[in-house]
């Protein structure tokens, strides 16, 4: 899809994926429009399936504005929807979020921008809050999540993100969303590869770790603030899911992406990243409090047992459904291009 209006060039491209949640999308583009800094396109990936018709009323009287393109698709999934943004954006920078954010201000989009003053900035990540905040630091150990926001966990690369923090600092990744990003950053390093549904930032992170000029450097800025919308229905509904197919998708993530750009590391460290998802699922089922099928502790603690015991044979069940994946639909693509 491409567009075919004025040949007008951006300075930035705020890319926004959305999936049945048309109401919220309308609320952030009209948040969007009324930031100070003004030099921006909106280019929206709708692929919503349930109509609403006085929402989509609405988002027809947005499009009134000539900065703002809606491309349609059928449901791509999360990174698709990103790459396809990304290529039909016509910004120097682009900026990424999701329908269910909301910058807290104003002057977000500047925030975002004064990083980039300096030239080997190629990337911001902004810092989120929750929209149930209650004004208590988001974590426990807030030093600790200052020095980890967005690093990796040590020689696994699992990434570390606590995105809450409160102090800039130069980091070794970026987020997915409410992150800004050089178009020709992009176009050197490749786009976001799409065999994966979780913790698709990562397989751009690993080819800016791989492949960055002398001096490039992304960021963590707390000044460029997002609101995270809790609970409103639509998307990908990844807070709603069960605790299988979450871990379904982190397993398929571990061997697609980190198997693939760490495959020596994955191959003799494989028991270990066998204990990290186990870890990685447990504190999803005591964390998240959106699974209604866990919502109290005797059931969680059954959960956990229930885990614990049937994990290896969970492993093996998933490694023979990649198999037959692979063996049915290819080995993954990696790296495409802007």
């Amino acid at each position: 899809m491409h567009y075919t209006g004025p040949c007008l060039m951006p300075r930035v491209s705020v890319v926004i994926r959305s999936y049945n949640r048309h109401r919220a999308l309308c609320q952030l583009l009209h948040s969007v429009l009324l930031q100070r800094f003004q030099d921006f396109e909106v280019v929206v990936v709708e692929q919503s399936t349930r109509p609403d018709p006085e929402a989509a009323a609405e988002l027809a009287a947005l499009q009134r504005d000539p900065r703002i393109r809606v491309l349609r698709f059928p449901p791509l999934g999360g990174p698709r929807a990103r790459n396809e943004g990304a290529r039909a954006s016509r910004g120097e920078l682009l900026l990424l979020m999701d329908d269910d954010d909301l910058p807290l201000d104003d002057g977000w989009i500047d925030a975002h921008l004064r990083n980039f003053e300096d030239p080997n900035c190629v990337a911001v990540t902004g810092r989120w809050i929750h929209e149930r905040a209650t004004g208590r630091p988001p974590y426990r150990n807030m030093d600790k999540a200052r020095r980890r926001v967005l690093s990796y966990v040590p020689v696994l690369m699992y990434q570390r993100v606590y995105a809450g923090a409160d102090r800039r600092r130069v980091v070794a990744s970026i987020y997915g969303g409410n992150v800004s990003i050089r178009r020709d950053a992009l176009a050197r390093y490749g786009l976001w590869d799409e065999c994966t549904t979780v913790e698709d930032e990562l397989s751009l992170c690993y080819r800016f770790l791989r492949h960055r000029r002398a001096g490039e450097y992304a960021v963590f800025d707390p000044e460029a603030v997002m609101v995270r919308r809790l609970d409103i229905p639509g998307g990908m509904d990844k807070r709603y899911q069960g605790l299988l197919r979450f871990g379904w998708r982190h397993f398929e993530f571990l061997h697609n992406i980190i198997g693939h750009y760490f495959p020596v590391r994955f191959v003799l460290l494989y028991p270990i990243y066998a204990v990290l998802l186990w870890i990685v699922i447990l504190e999803s089922l005591w964390g998240n409090t959106s699974l209604q099928d866990y919502a109290t502790t005797p059931r969680r603690l059954l959960a956990t047992v229930a885990l614990t015991l049937g994990f290896p044979l969970l492993w093996v069940g998933w490694l023979v459904r990649l198999l037959w994946k692979r063996g049915v639909a290819g080995a993954p693509q990696h790296a495409p291009q802007l």
